[in-house]
């Protein structure tokens, strides 16, 4: 799949007056790497990077946004709530822009 602040430029991916986001992951490949779903296991924090300015420009649109993390997209979903809150305050409200990647 295209990543998102890419598919996003080619087309209006919203359908409603809300969209929601799955972040889910390799289940296979991160289960070979961990049976304990109590600490961050791959480092996502460059994809919150591409994710938070696209989510941004929606909730600027007035549409609503519901976001899911599964354990398997970093190997904790509280974690990655974490860092998406993190790296949302980080790159603060100018993050509307297309990332540099």
């Amino acid at each position: 799949m295209p990543l998102i602040h890419k598919l996003t430029a080619q087309h209006d991916v919203v359908t409603a007056d809300f969209t929601y986001i799955r972040w889910l992951g390799d289940r296979k490949g991160i289960e070979e790497r961990t049976k304990h779903w109590d600490r961050i296991i791959i480092d996502r924090e460059d994809e919150m990077e591409t994710w938070i300015p696209v989510i941004r420009r929606l909730l600027g649109r007035g549409i609503r946004v519901l976001g899911y993390f599964n354990n398997h997209y970093a190997g904790f979903a509280p974690g990655s709530i974490e860092l998406f809150y993190e790296v949302w305050s980080r790159l603060g409200p100018e993050a509307r822009e297309m990332p540099h990647a």
